[in-house]
Order: structure tokens, then sequence, then C-alpha cells
């Protein structure tokens, strides 16, 4: 959702931005949780909003871009319309993609469905009938053939995005610089989780989450329970994957939900620009991260039959809201 933002900010000013700043502060650190008891997924928990146009609505004032969406239209006129862009010069962002009609990722390809990628196509040839993409786990551009593409971008996923969306992007005369994007971008996140608008998102939200999470077995049939602990499991991950232990398959299992790469990213930020607050709230922020992955595996135990109760998970969960308020305080305050 953002790399493809990062290459077009170092094409308009010449500079390679932070890698994972504009992820961090466009949202992925936020929490949001989400209760519908008629949806697929009755309970839904992200820790950050995860959906590219709330991230860019983010971003827009910080860095300096506007932007534009076409969403739940045909293939073929999507398709369409995405080349007559690449045709003006402007790179389309196409996502969400399921990464299971990916042919270049070959443990994925038609072997597991990870329907929340994203790439920047910057070209297309029609007479090999694939689109020419960049993206963020590839040096080379690589090609996605048309019937390929066509059951990668037919994701819908509630609350997140419907199928066949792409963005274009366009920079103003006010590009910001790093250190402006870093200082604006971070007080901003850390007034919108401390004060957020309604208890389902921010620190309310975690703490809501914490009360509640044992009482889902209660509220939830089986089926129900299940998908859900599964998604709240699955969405602590970078990029959003079932951890290991439920699918038995070798990839990394990183379901810290990107608090350990902030805390790096902010002791390097601290450093740089002389704000010896953000290497403290690095260090509260890897401890969060701790906590997530602990929680993590508490969901799975439970998933898998080896813990009767979820209040491990809860009692992580009310560790975490603490932890994060804590670090946050730290990054307004100074």
């Amino acid at each position: 959702m953002i790399n493809g933002l990062e290459d077009l900010y170092e094409q308009e000013t010449g500079v390679r931005l932070p890698d994972w700043l504009l992820l961090h502060l466009s949202d992925l650190l936020g929490f949001v949780y989400v209760k519908n008891k008629n949806a697929p997924t009755p309970r839904m928990v992200f820790w950050g909003k995860q959906v590219a146009k709330c991230q860019y609505e983010a971003l827009a004032d910080v860095v300096g871009f506007t932007w534009q969406m076409v969403e739940n239209r045909s293939f073929a006129y999507t398709l369409k319309q995405a080349k007559k862009s690449i045709d003006r010069g402007a790179p389309a962002l196409l996502g969400a993609l399921d990464m299971y009609h990916l042919p270049y990722y070959e443990k994925f390809y038609r072997a597991f469905h990870v329907p929340i990628h994203h790439v920047l196509m910057v070209g297309y040839d029609d007479t090999r009938e694939v689109a020419l993409v960049l993206d963020c786990d590839r040096p080379d551009v690589q090609a996605i053939p048309y019937a390929d593409l066509e059951p990668a971008w037919d994701v819908t996923i509630p609350g997140m995005g419907k199928r066949n969306t792409f963005y274009t992007f366009a920079f103003n005369g006010q590009v910001a610089d790093v250190e402006s994007i870093a200082r604006k971008g971070l007080l901003k996140r850390a007034s919108e989780i401390l004060e957020p608008p309604a208890s389902l998102f921010g620190i309310k939200g975690m703490r809501k989450l914490a009360r509640e999470l044992p009482r889902w077995a209660q509220e939830l049939d089986a089926r129900q329970l299940d998908i859900s602990l599964r998604h709240l499991a699955e969405f602590t991950g970078v990029p959003p994957i079932p951890p290991n232990r439920l699918t038995g398959y070798g990839a990394p299992d990183d379901h810290t939900a990107g608090r350990i790469i902030f805390a790096g990213m902010l002791r390097q930020l601290a450093a740089d620009y002389a704000m010896p607050a953000w290497a403290e709230a690095a260090d509260i922020f890897e401890q969060s991260g701790q906590a997530l992955a602990e929680m993590t595996d508490a969901v799975v135990d439970y998933i898998l039959g080896k813990s009767g109760t979820l209040e491990p998970a809860s009692g992580l969960i009310a560790k975490i809201a603490g932890l994060e308020e804590q670090a946050f305080r730290v990054i307004r305050d100074a």
C-alpha cells in the first residue's frame, strides 16, 4: 500500500524515504476493533487500519500529495483505465491483490491465499498480455499475465476495500522533507491514538477488546469464534498472514504488528534529528511488540485446543494498551 507511494516520492524529490516511515505514520500503528454479527467475520481486529485509502488520507497533508481512486468496476474497464493512467505518465497502484495468483511468488502461487498485497503498475504489454509491475519484494520489474491479474484483483474485504481498485497520485509544489514528515506525522499519529473519535479506535479500542475478548466464546458460535480468532492472530502479522503454527508453512513469522520494526526506525530518527524522547518511546514499543507476539501465541493456543481460556490473551492486550498509551504520550509531549 505504501512502497509504491515511496517510489513516487523518490521520483518526485530524488530522496529515498526511510524504510517503513510512511507505513507507520499512515496508521500501521493504529488500532481498530470492528463488531458486526452479520459479517462473515463478526469480530475483526486490526493493529492499524490496513486500508490504503485511509492511509493515503492520513498521509496526504503530511507529505504533500493528492490522490484518486477507481474501485469496484469490471476488470476490463479498470485495466483500461490503469493503462490510460500509465500512458499519461502516472503509474497506477493496484490492490488489494491475492498473492495466490501472483506467479513470481513461487511459494504462494496457487498454494496460499494472502488477499492484501499491492503493486505499482508501471507499464503493460498487450502483445504478451501482461501488466508490468514493481513489487516491494522484488528488485526488478515483474510481469503479471492478465489471466492471473484478473482473479488476483477480484478481492473484496468488508471494511478494507473492494475489487479492482487502483490509485494514482500527484505531488504539489510543497512536498515535505523527511524531517518534517517525521515530526508532523508522529505528532498526528500520537494524537489520533490517544484521543480517538470513537471507542473502537486507538487505546480506547484496545481496552475494549481486552474486556470483551473472554466473552467471545459465549457471544459467538464455534465457527464464528474460530474465524474471528484466526483473524485476530493473522492481523498481528507483517504483512497479515496466519502464524506458521496454523498453516505449517515456514514463512517468516513476525507477529508483532510492526512494533519492533517501528522501534528500530524510531531510534534512528531520534539520532538523526536529536530527539531523545523518540528513543525512549522506541524502548516501550519494543516491549509492546514482544507482548503482541505473546498474545498471538496465546490466541493460537486456544485455537489449537492447547488452552481453554482467552484470559491470558486478554491480559496481554491490556498490557499492550498501557505500554502504547505511555509511548504515544512520550511522543506527543516531545
